[in-house]
C-alpha cells in the first residue's frame, strides 16, 4: 500500500515519498518532474509513400504512305489500246542516208493493261481540218504485239524519206503540219506535229514507212 503523501510513475516504478510537513504539494512537484523523462509513446513513423510510376513512352506511328503506286498487272485479258488512253508522241528525227528517222512512242496512261498488235496507222496531215496529204505510210518489218501494263511504252519506227529526193512531178509536194497516228490494233487517232513538204502523189519508192511496235 502506498502510504499517504507518496505518489508513483507510472510505467517507471519509482515511489516519490514526502513528508507530511513538507506537504503534500512539494511531494506532487517531485513526482511531475520524475514523470515527465519517461513521456508518452510515440508511434513509429510512418514509410514514405511510393513514387508514382513513369508513365510509357509514347511511340509516335508514322503516316501512312501517300505515294500512289501504279496498278499492278495481273496478267488477265486485255482490250486494245485507244487513243483515250494513250499518249502518242515521236522522238526527234535522225538522218539515215536520204531518210530521216524518229520513234513513234506508245505510254498506256489508263489503269489497265491494253494491247498494241502489229503496225500503227500513219498519214500526213495539212490544215485545221487534219486533211490528209498522200497515202498512208507503208508497213515495214516483221509483225509483233505488245501488252502495256498501266505507265509501260513501246514505240514503232517511222522513215521518212526527204522530199527534194523524188522528181518534183512525181512527188507534187504539199505542205504537211504533221502526222495522224492511229494504235496498232486498237482506235483513235493522236496528231503529232512534224511541219514541212511531203508528197502529196504515191512515190515509188514509198516517201513514209513504219515498223511493228516494239517493248521499250
Amino acid at each position: 500500500m502506498t502510504p499517504i503523501g507518496a505518489a508513483t510513475c507510472v510505467g517507471t516504478g519509482v515511489t516519490v515519498v514526502g513528508p507530511r510537513e513538507a506537504g503534500v504539494g512539494a511531494a506532487l512537484l517531485l513526482l511531475l518532474a520524475g514523470c515527465g523523462t519517461a513521456g508518452p509513446d510515440v508511434p513509429a513513423p510512418r514509410p514514405p509513400a511510393p513514387a508514382p510510376a513513369a508513365p510509357a513512352p509514347v511511340v509516335a506511328t508514322p503516316p501512312p504512305s501517300s505515294t500512289a503506286s501504279a496498278p499492278a498487272d495481273d496478267g488477265g485479258p486485255a482490250g486494245p489500246c485507244t487513243g483515250d488512253t494513250l499518249d502518242v508522241s515521236a522522238t526527234a528525227p535522225r538522218t539515215d542516208g536520204p531518210a530521216a528517222v524518229a520513234d513513234l512512242v506508245f505510254r498506256n496512261t489508263g489503269g489497265a493493261p491494253c494491247v498494241l498488235d502489229g503496225y500503227p496507222g500513219v498519214a500526213f496531215v495539212a490544215g485545221n481540218e487534219g486533211t490528209r496529204v498522200g497515202p498512208r505510210a507503208a508497213i515495214d518489218g516483221p509483225r509483233a504485239r505488245v501488252r502495256l501494263a498501266p505507265g509501260a511504252v513501246a514505240t514503232a519506227p517511222l522513215r521518212v524519206r526527204a522530199t527534194p529526193s523524188y522528181p518534183e512531178a512525181d512527188c507534187v509536194p504539199e505542205q504537211a503540219r504533221g502526222l495522224r497516228v492511229a494504235p496498232p490494233g486498237g482506235s483513235g487517232g493522236t496528231f503529232v506535229p512534224r511541219p514541212g513538204p511531203v508528197c502529196s502523189a504515191t512515190t515509188e519508192p514509198p516517201q513514209a514507212t513504219v515498223g511493228s511496235v516494239a517493248a521499250r
